[in-house]
Formats: C-alpha cells, structure tokens, sequence
C-alpha cells in the first residue's frame, strides 16, 4: 500500500512538471535590470509573433531604479515592421551601439515596475512568459499611459556606448 501511495505521488508530480515544461507559463518576476528592448513584432496588446527575435532599436537600460532610455545606432536591418531599415536588430548580436537619452526613476515592488512621470505612477504587472516579459499596464491608469502591453526582452550582447 506505500508503494502504491509513493509511485502515485511521483507519477502526479512528474505530470506536473512535463506540464509546466511543456506549456509556456508566466510567472511574476521582481525586477529587471540590464538592457532590455520591446519585441519588434508585438502589437498593442498581442505577442510577439516571432518569440521576439527581432527587437525594436529603442530601450531602457535599468540599474539601481533608474530607467536609462538608449537607442541602437547602427542598424542596418531591413525586415522591420512597415519596412523601415535600421528600426530593430536580432537579439542574438554579439553587440550594439547605442545613445543614451534621458533617465527616469523606477520602482520594482511585488513583481510590478512602477514608472513615474509627471507626478503620477504607472504600475506595470510583470510576467515572465519564457521567451520574453509581459509587462501589462494596472488597470488604474496614469492620465499619460494607454492601455498597450509592452513585450520586453533582455539583450544579453555588449553595448557600445556613442555620443
């Protein structure tokens, strides 16, 4: 009868996990930090339809609970979205140029990134969904965020920082 019992218990937990492995689950994340740029071909508030290989050519870097806006530089793709070259690059390139911009403060807190701008606070839920992060704007919206889901990726390569 304990065998019985113990074989059940780890045919119910290797079900579990191969499920969980084989279905992409989304789980909160509490912060990010690093470069991280939105996935090239996400819609407003649908998914990337390439597992977010492409990238658009703007994005933030965070450190420390600041966002550092930064745009790449130098390139070149053509397969971008409405055609037009050099407004995204494959997330596997080994490096990338870039400008920095401006910096804002950010808060991560219970897996949500709050931005402030304007002295109002936008609270974005995070969700690691596998191949990128969701972050999905709280329904209590600031009076200058919309309702777009931003897909975001982390860029793993070197970046090169120009005037």
């Amino acid at each position: 009868m304990k065998k019985i019992k113990i074989k059940l218990i780890l045919t119910l937990l290797f079900t579990l996990i191969a499920y969980l492995s084989v279905n992409k689950q989304s789980f909160a994340i509490e912060k990010l930090t690093g470069a991280w740029f939105e996935c090239e071909f996400s819609g407003k508030t649908s998914k990337p339809t390439d597992d977010c290989k492409m990238l658009d050519n703007d994005g933030f870097v965070f450190n420390n609970n600041i966002a550092m806006h930064i745009s790449v530089v130098d390139s070149q793709e053509t397969n971008c979205k409405k055609n037009k070259i050099g407004q995204c690059f494959h997330s596997e390139l080994k490096y990338i140029k870039i400008r920095k911009g401006r910096q804002d403060k950010v808060n991560f807190k219970n897996g949500k990134l709050i931005l402030s701008f304007l002295g109002c606070g936008q609270v974005f839920h995070l969700k690691d969904k596998v191949d990128y992060v969701e972050a999905n704007p709280d329904k209590k919206k600031c009076f200058w965020a919309g309702k777009k889901v931003f897909y975001l990726k982390k860029y793993d390569g070197e970046l090169i920082f120009q005037k």
